[in-house]
């Protein structure tokens, strides 16, 4: 197969470049920008050039916007994330599988590295060099067919499944909530039980449902669950989680949260927006510190990237190629989200998310019992909360990032998005008068063709 044309990092921005902060990992290391910048341009194209190919896929830009620092870190703690999580394993490290709607301080306090699927799945893509984009999509679709097959093609969680139980990644144990964002966390981790792995560890954090954040017992009920969760990674690890560690981890997922919010409501406040509406995404899921399997490597870029932020705004910066007035898009929805660069090369930039920002923005009580306080914060985040309290949240959202329009997006297999989506969108539209566009798309499916014609569609109509 023909490799496609690579995109480079051109050498002029380099000095400037050098003039940033360095990242600092959780076991002290440093990497400098030079180090970075070597990575970046050297040996990055060669293990990833999927990562840096020119495509239909990734619009009409064909130069991104490289005086941005923050989005030339991000990559690089991307890309790098196979070869960390090799290291740390190597090192002895424990890892566990988790699902969204959670935050991990109960996870960074026991030290072990909290992985997404989308994470699983990016470690286990980075064991392989070499590979085109049209490569890699082949592979993991082939992937994705086997854990269809092994769990159920109406899960759509099934991210991470088949790495896990073929024993190509050292994962510890599968440890997520039972939230009431997806419908089917319970159900992957019975596939687990029943799976051909039986080294890997299993815990189901029990999320009391609807309706149950301001009572007591759910309270009690869930810092219990939260205890036996550290108890179980305790187990594995030899170690033995404190109080007081419990209460440094939330202090730090506490500054990171704080960050992320500081920097939301700098872009939002802009006349123009400061960065393409990917950026901003990637800036803002920093605010979760486990976004590159690194808490302390995500906090460094992320207090640099509030300050890059802050002088964008003040000097009028626009994000790279956005549109002089371009259409507000405040997409809703579970491990989904529209094609960022086809969508602004349509008109439009993604101004904000619920998905994974409902726990950024829920702080935690610093002072008192940890467990509870952390039980008590899980259970009020907006995202799982019934459809009015949902519904009420977003409306706020939208209002603050002045949104044009509302997509809401839907996983075949979410059962639970699926069934609420209308209800959610109905009181949007009653509250704000926005156009709203419901669509259910295929897991993955940021190629999809039909999918970026309604967008476009919709975006048109705005």
């Amino acid at each position: 197969m023909s490799r496609k044309e690579l995109f480079r990092y051109s050498e002029e921005n380099k000095e400037e470049f050098l003039k940033s902060d360095n990242i600092t990992f959780n076991d002290g290391t440093v990497v400098t920008p030079e180090e970075i910048w070597h990575y970046l341009t050297v040996e990055a194209p060669v293990k990833y050039p999927n990562a840096y190919e020119i495509n239909e896929l990734r619009g009409s830009r064909r130069t991104r916007d490289e005086k941005y620092v923050t989005g030339l870190k991000s990559q690089y703690l991307s890309l790098t994330l196979s070869e960390r999580m090799e290291k740390a394993k190597d090192k002895g490290k424990t890892v566990a599988f988790i699902q969204g709607g959670q935050a991990v301080d109960p996870y960074t306090a026991a030290d072990t590295i909290a992985l997404r699927p989308a994470l699983v799945n990016n470690w286990n893509s980075g064991r392989k060099y070499g590979e085109t984009v049209y490569e890699r999509n082949v592979r993991t679709k082939g992937i994705k067919e086997r854990a269809y097959h092994d769990m159920s093609f109406e899960a759509c969680q099934t991210g991470g499944f088949e790495h896990i139980q073929a024993g190509d990644l050292r994962v510890d144990v599968i440890a997520p909530y039972s939230a009431l964002r997806c419908s089917d966390v319970s159900y992957g981790l019975e596939a687990h039980r029943h799976g051909p792995n039986d080294k890997v560890k299993l815990f189901l954090g029990d999320y009391p449902m609807r309706f149950q954040a301001d009572k007591e017992w759910a309270i009690e009920y869930f810092a219990h669950n939260i205890r036996k969760l550290i108890e179980t990674l305790d187990e594995i690890s030899g170690k033995k989680t404190t109080e007081e560690d419990l209460k440094n981890s939330i202090k730090l997922h506490n500054e990171g949260r704080k960050l992320a919010i500081e920097a939301s409501e700098i872009w939002w406040s802009a006349e123009v927006p400061p960065t393409t509406g990917g950026e901003r995404g990637a800036l803002f899921g920093l605010g979760t510190l486990e976004g590159h399997g690194d808490v302390q490597a995500t906090l460094s870029v992320l207090k640099e990237a509030k300050n890059i932020i802050a002088e964008r705004v003040k000097k009028g910066v626009k994000g790279h190629k956005i549109s002089d007035n371009p259409k507000r898009l405040f997409v809703l929805g579970s491990c989904v989200g529209i094609n960022a660069s086809r969508s602004e090369d349509a008109g439009a930039i993604v101004v904000g998310t619920d998905n994974h920002w409902s726990h950024v923005v829920k702080l935690v009580d610093e002072e008192g019992d940890p467990y509870y306080n952390l039980a008590k914060a899980t259970l009020e985040y907006p995202y799982e909360q019934s459809i009015e309290k949902r519904a009420a949240w977003t409306v706020e959202q939208i209002k603050k990032s002045r949104a044009d329009g509302v997509i809401f997006l839907h996983n075949w297999g979410c059962n639970t998005q699926a069934a609420i989506s209308r209800a959610i969108v109905d009181v949007i539209k009653r509250e704000t008068g926005l156009p709203t566009f419901i669509s259910e798309r295929e897991l993955g499916g940021l190629s999809n063709e039909q999918e970026q014609n309604r967008v476009n569609a919709f975006v048109e109509m705005l």
